[in-house]
């Protein structure tokens, strides 16, 4: 009976390792599936430039174009996956400051507005005067940029996007919604994974790793929070994040 208990504890003690070692496994295998994408697409466009060593740069253009975009991707992707690394690791300290709201906002949000603009999308905010909390301000920022480029990209001309912030208590509210195509309820509760994507095809299309939402939810759970999606009639999704004045 002692050794019979003994093993069954030790089990028991272990799984929660067990699960941590298969976890990183599963990340590796993971990481190296969307880094070989943009190596093999890079890779065959510098094999056709050395098969025409004679031929212009103008004629070559789209070639190197590929290539550029692609590293770029590899780029962002590199940065995602030390981002999602440090997180494991809890190698990265939160640096709270308290500050007012509406400068911050329109400092980070200004140049998304010129972007919006550019594609014929309309974003707009609101964020109620003289408020103040405190947070990181770089982890922040981050969470804002991860979900106007999802907002950005997966909008057409003519749709529209907002950011909202509100108060509840001691909690912050932030509402980043947009007009463009639903969720499917099947896939709100796994978009926050690690490289899960809703349409594979689409988001090499748009240059997404998978990442920047399990990014964000790491942001929200070190400040205390929560984050959700939710529809938005009559059309449209919307990003609710609860947060803690840190």
């Amino acid at each position: 009976m002692a050794l019979g208990l003994a093993y069954w504890l030790s089990r028991r003690a272990m799984r929660p390792i067990i699960r941590s070692w298969q976890r990183q496994q599963d990340f590796v295998a993971d990481a190296a599936h969307e880094l070989r994408a943009p190596l093999a697409v890079i890779q065959s466009q510098q094999e056709q430039l050395l098969t025409k060593p004679q031929a212009k740069i103008i004629d070559q253009s789209e070639a190197i174009a590929t290539s550029l975009n692609e590293t770029t991707r590899l780029k962002t992707l590199t940065n995602d996956l030390l981002t999602i690394a440090k997180a494991d690791s809890n190698a990265t300290a939160l640096n709270p400051v308290t500050i007012d709201l509406v400068p911050f906002f329109e400092q980070t949000l200004a140049p998304y507005a010129d972007i919006a603009n550019s594609q014929d999308k309309a974003l707009t905010w609101h964020v109620p005067a003289d408020s103040r909390a405190s947070f990181d301000l770089d982890r922040i920022r981050q969470l804002l940029i991860i979900l106007l480029d999802n907002a950005l990209k997966y909008t057409a001309p003519g749709d529209s996007i907002w950011v909202n912030v509100e108060f509840d208590k001691r909690d912050w509210l932030l509402h980043v919604g947009n007009s463009g195509a639903p969720i499917a309820d099947a896939d709100k509760a796994k978009i926050f994974k690690r490289f899960y994507r809703t349409d594979a095809s689409r988001n090499r299309q748009t240059g997404g790793s998978g990442l920047g939402l399990a990014i964000a939810q790491w942001i929200v759970d070190s400040h205390h929070g929560h984050i959700r999606v939710v529809d938005v009639e009559p059309r449209g999704v919307q990003f609710d994040v609860r947060l803690k004045n840190l």
